[in-house]
C-alpha cells in the first residue's frame, strides 16, 4: 500500500472535507500577492468565458462565503454598472480582434437585486466593441427566486438572457427562515419561469442548520418533479461561512457522504445523470452551464467586477477579497475609484506543474481524465507523472482506465473532492498549509 492510498482511505473513512472547492484549481487559501501582466496574460486569446460579479444583495445569507455587500443603493448599483463597463472597455482593448466570447454569466450577490435596465448597457458595451458572441452563447444569470417578478423576466428575456440558475436551497419553511428566506410557492415560480422558454437551474445546500437526510430529500423530490434541466446540490463548507461555526444542528461530513449517496440514486432514477459531484443534468440535455464546461476544456475565464476572479493559462488572480480580509465596503470603494489595472491581485502564476494538477482535477471533477489530450497538451504519460495516485484511485475502484481515458466510478464520483486533492501540486499545499 502506498503512501496516498493509506492517506485516502483514512479521509474516506472519517469522511474528511476541509472546504476547498476543487472546481477552481488552484484554490484561494494558496493565493498570494502577485503582479499581473494583462497584456501577456490577454493577448492572443481566441476564446473567452466572461463572468460579471454583481455583489449587491438585500441581506447576507449565513452559508455564504462570496462577496457581497447588503443595501439598496440604486445610485450605487448604476455607478458600479459604469464602472463594470469601464473595466470591460480596457480588457476589449487587450484583447484580440473576433475574439469569441463562449459563454456569459452574471454571479453575485444577487444579480437580480439591480435594475434590470442597468444589463442593456453591459450588452451594448460588448455589442458594440470587436468581440464575437459563439453562435450557441447562452447568456447565464444567478437568481433569487423570491425577487423574480413577471416584469423583470420579460426584460430578461428580452436582453437575451437564456439561462437562470435559481438558489432555492431548500423548501423547508423551518430552514428557509434560518437562512433568512422567504416562504416560496415553487410551482408558481416555475409557470412563470417557464412562461419565458428560460432553462433553468436550482441551487441546493447539502447540510444547512437543523436540515435532516430527509428534510433534504423532501425538496429535492419536489425539484425533481418540476424538471429543471439541471440541479446543482453543494456540501455546506468554506470558511465563509457562519452556520458552520454552529454547534449541534449540522450533518457531518460523513452524514453528508451518506445523503449524497441517497440522492445520487434517486436523481439517476428519476430522469438526470450525473456531470460531476454537484451538478445533475436531465438526460435529454446536450448541455449545461458553459462557462464550467469550456472552463473545464480549458478556455479561459475573465471575471468582471469587484472580487472577481479570472483563470486563465498563465495566472489565476482577484482581489483580495477571502485572502487578507478587509471590510466589504472598503474593498468595494477600492474599486469604484481605480484602474482595475491598479489594484491589488493575489493569485497564483501557473507555470506546467500546475496545469498538469489543473488538467487532472478539473477531469475528475467532469468524471473522465483525457490521456490523449494530457499527452499531446504536456507531451508527457499522466499516468507516470501521477503514478501513485493513478494506482490508489483503481486499487480502491473509485477509477479504471479505458481506450486512453480514466474514468472515476460511482463510488469516486461520492468522494470527487478527496480524489481532486491527492493531484495537488506540493507547492500548493504548502501554501494551504496541507502539509
Amino acid at each position: 500500500m502506498n503512501k496516498v492510498e493509506k492517506l485516502l482511505k483514512t479521509q474516506i473513512k472519517l469522511g474528511y472535507w476541509n472546504g476547498f472547492s476543487m472546481a477552481m484549481y488552484p484554490n484561494q487559501p494558496a493565493y498570494e500577492k502577485i503582479d499581473v501582466d494583462f497584456d501577456k496574460i490577454w493577448k492572443s486569446r481566441n476564446k473567452i468565458n466572461l463572468y460579471y460579479h454583481i455583489p449587491f444583495c438585500k441581506s447576507i445569507c449565513p452559508y455564504c462565503g462570496f462577496f457581497a455587500v447588503a443595501g439598496n443603493d440604486n445610485e450605487l448599483k448604476r455607478s458600479y454598472i459604469d464602472k463594470v463597463n469601464e473595466q470591460m472597455k480596457g480588457y476589449i482593448e487587450l484583447l484580440d480582434y473576433k475574439t469569441k466570447i463562449m459563454s456569459i454569466c452574471f454571479g453575485g450577490g444577487t444579480p437580480n437585486f439591480i435594475p434590470v435596465e442597468l444589463y442593456y448597457s453591459i450588452f451594448e458595451t460588448l455589442s458594440l466593441s470587436h468581440l464575437v458572441f459563439d453562435e450557441n452563447l447562452e447568456p447565464s444569470m444567478e437568481v433569487s427566486p423570491e425577487l423574480l417578478t413577471e416584469e423583470y423576466l420579460a426584460d430578461l428575456k428580452q436582453i437575451g438572457v437564456r439561462r437562470l440558475s435559481l438558489g432555492v436551497q431548500s423548501l423547508d419553511l423551518s430552514i428557509r427562515d434560518s437562512i433568512h428566506r422567504n416562504n416560496l410557492n415553487i410551482y408558481e415560480l416555475f409557470d412563470k419561469i417557464r412562461k419565458y422558454d428560460f432553462n433553468i437551474n436550482i441551487d441546493l445546500i447539502n447540510g444547512l442548520y437543523g436540515q435532516t437526510p430527509d428534510k433534504f430529500m423532501d425538496t429535492l423530490k419536489v425539484i425533481a418533479e418540476l424538471a429543471p434541466e439541471t440541479i446543482s446540490i453543494y456540501p455546506l463548507a468554506g470558511d465563509g461561512s457562519s452556520m458552520l461555526k454552529a454547534d449541534g444542528q449540522i450533518m457531518t461530513n460523513y452524514e453528508k457522504y451518506g445523503l449524497f449517496k441517497e440522492y445520487y440514486e434517486y436523481l439517476l432514477n428519476n430522469g438526470y445523470r450525473c456531470e460531476s459531484n454537484i451538478k445533475f443534468v436531465k438526460k435529454n440535455q446536450s448541455s449545461t452551464h458553459q462557462q464550467k464546461i469550456y472552463e473545464y476544456q480549458g478556455i479561459d475565464t475573465l471575471g468582471i467586477g469587484c472580487a472577481a476572479r479570472s483563470y486563465n493559462y498563465y495566472t489565476h488572480y482577484g482581489m483580495e477579497h477571502r485572502f487578507k480580509q478587509k471590510n466589504r465596503a472598503q474593498l468595494l470603494e477600492q474599486y469604484m475609484n481605480n484602474d482595475f489595472r491598479n489594484l491589488d491581485y493575489y493569485g497564483v502564476q501557473m507555470n506546467d506543474t500546475e496545469r498538469k494538477s489543473r488538467f487532472a482535477i478539473y477531469g475528475v471533477f467532469m468524471g473522465i481524465i483525457d490521456l490523449e489530450k494530457y499527452r499531446i497538451q504536456f507531451k508527457s504519460e499522466l499516468i507516470k507523472d501521477f503514478a501513485d495516485v493513478v494506482e490508489t484511485l483503481i486499487n480502491l475502484n473509485l477509477a479504471y482506465i479505458d481506450e486512453d481515458k480514466i474514468y472515476i466510478t460511482k463510488e469516486g464520483t461520492v468522494y470527487t473532492d478527496i480524489i481532486c486533492q491527492q493531484f495537488i501540486s506540493e507547492n500548493v499545499k504548502r501554501k494551504m498549509k496541507l502539509i
